[in-house]
């Protein structure tokens, strides 16, 4: 029986490249932490930051924040952009989405969770479906809620999720 020997080119040095970058993307982000800089908002959940791996765009863990097109969008933008425009954070990656973008929970200088101070702050629900046992998002979106806070404070919202399934 003949011995085949297996010659590397370019084309097998790319298969691997492309299939390393795809685990990596599944599964390897998952656990990292790293310290960056926020550099632009893009809506009420998602931001981007720049460090040492270049611009990364990120959405916050257990919070939905409403759809730029919404009620309550851009002021949730806004929220968001003051409390953590221009500072460095440090970022810890809980999940990759189905956009490929790293799902974060995010560390203000003062050790405040971001995702919190949205819920806190009436910006954003908390994400039940995603974080069912963080009690307490559950607990700041309940006192949001009856103290009429952010978009509560106006006559009922639709939940993003029920507006996305609506377009």
């Amino acid at each position: 029986m003949a011995t085949m020997r297996f010659r590397w080119t370019h084309r097998g040095y790319v298969a691997i490249g492309v299939v390393t970058v795809a685990i990596a993307a599944a599964f390897g982000f998952r656990g990292e932490t790293f310290d960056a800089v926020v550099v632009r908002v893009v809506d009420g959940d998602t931001l981007a930051v720049q460090g040492d791996q270049g611009e990364l765009v990120l959405r916050l863990w257990g919070v939905d924040a409403p759809e730029m097109d919404q009620t309550w969008g851009m002021e949730s933008k806004i929220a968001l952009g003051l409390m953590c425009f221009g500072e460095t954070v440090h970022v810890e990656v809980v999940d990759v989405d189905r956009y490929k973008r790293r799902v974060v929970k995010v560390r203000l200088p003062d050790g405040r969770d971001l995702g919190d101070e949205m819920v806190r702050g009436g910006c954003a629900w908390w994400a039940h479906q995603y974080a069912p046992h963080d009690d307490v998002k559950k607990g700041l979106m309940l006192e949001a809620r009856t103290g009429k806070i952010g978009l509560w404070n106006r006559p009922p919202c639709q939940s993003p999720w029920s507006h996305r399934r609506e377009r």
